[in-house]
């Protein structure tokens, strides 16, 4: 006679089987690896980005070239301003006052005491693709803080109006000639004469 199946006899039992101490070393180095891992992909990551943001501020900076200008004993007791701007020539006059300036990007003012004087070199900012300048303006004036006015009328931004603009002379270059000078004689340092004026 066939017994019938007693489930209260039905005992299933689980077991933990530990891992060995080798495969445990193994598990323990794969984790190591991965954090190392993620590390050093967050340490490029934020390298990567230092140096892109290192070299987008670069492109925003154009370095201005030293300048010496020379031939000024003439002019000793009275001041240099020196414009570096955004302008536009006449198509008629030749005369470096007709030249209408609508920004001054850098300006530096210079009491004379010798036949040269010497300015060191910056960086002035970019805007969008445009050169940083494209002309720079030479006055000698006998007081101080010259304030560039227009032919009709206005002043270039980046200077507030003043009372001084009366000049004893005014030279200019483009930068095409300053650029084209520098690279013929593989200097940094501009030579600019306003002798015999």
């Amino acid at each position: 006679m066939k017994m019938p199946f007693n489930w209260r006899h039905l005992c299933i039992e689980v077991r933990h089987i530990p891992l060995r101490v080798d495969e445990v070393k193994k598990v323990n180095s794969i984790k190591l690896l991965f954090v190392n891992a993620l590390i050093l992909l967050i340490g490029v990551a934020l390298m990567t980005g230092a140096l892109s943001r290192d070299k987008s501020e670069a492109a925003r900076l154009e370095r201005l070239p030293a300048l010496e200008v020379q031939g000024l004993k003439n002019y000793r007791g009275q001041y240099l301003t020196v414009y570096y701007a955004i302008g536009s020539r006449p198509f008629i006059s030749p005369d470096d006052s007709k030249i209408n300036l609508s920004q001054i990007k850098e300006a530096r003012s210079v009491y004379i005491t010798n036949d040269t004087i010497k300015l060191t070199s910056t960086e002035i900012e970019k805007e969008g693709f445009r050169p940083s300048y494209n002309i720079v303006m030479f006055i000698v004036s006998k007081e101080p803080n010259y304030s560039w006015v227009n032919a009709d009328g206005s002043i270039p931004l980046g200077l507030t109006g003043g009372k001084n603009s009366s000049f004893s002379v005014i030279s200019s270059l483009n930068k095409t000639k300053i650029d084209r000078t520098l690279l013929h004689n593989n200097k940094d340092t501009l030579h600019v004469s306003l002798a015999a004026r």
